[in-house]
């Protein structure tokens, strides 16, 4: 590895910290080497020379895209037991129609027996 050298910055270059090429003001990248040049912040979206920690709000780079990825993978693993509870559900329903649809036949036929029980008298 090569030792990191300090960035200059002004408004017409950036010199690259790893190889030491000037490159103009507002390149994101390095031309030479394509190391990053303007680190720009997930949550406020501040741009900044130096990377890390956000020079405007403290947020840690790092921790931000790790807790970022966590939640990602939390809502991820929630679709996931919603569609299996789903499919389950909706098996539990085919697995039961013949059973319930024999209930409701008996229900409306017990239903039409009273009506017309009533209805007699």
């Amino acid at each position: 590895m090569t030792d990191a050298k300090p960035m200059t910055v002004d408004a017409q270059t950036a010199t690259c910290p790893k190889c030491g090429h000037a490159n103009p003001g507002t390149a994101y990248f390095c031309i030479s080497c394509h190391q990053i040049l303007i680190h720009r912040c997930p949550k406020c979206w501040h741009e900044q020379r130096a990377g890390a920690v956000c020079e405007k709000c403290g947020t840690c780079f790092a921790l931000y895209w790790e807790q970022a990825f966590e939640r990602a993978v939390e809502e991820e693993d929630r679709v996931w037991w919603a569609r299996e509870a789903a499919g389950a559900q909706a098996f539990l329903q085919i697995l039961f129609l013949p059973f319930m649809s024999l209930a409701a036949i008996v229900r409306t036929l017990v239903v039409r027996l009273l009506a017309l029980r009533l209805s007699n008298r």
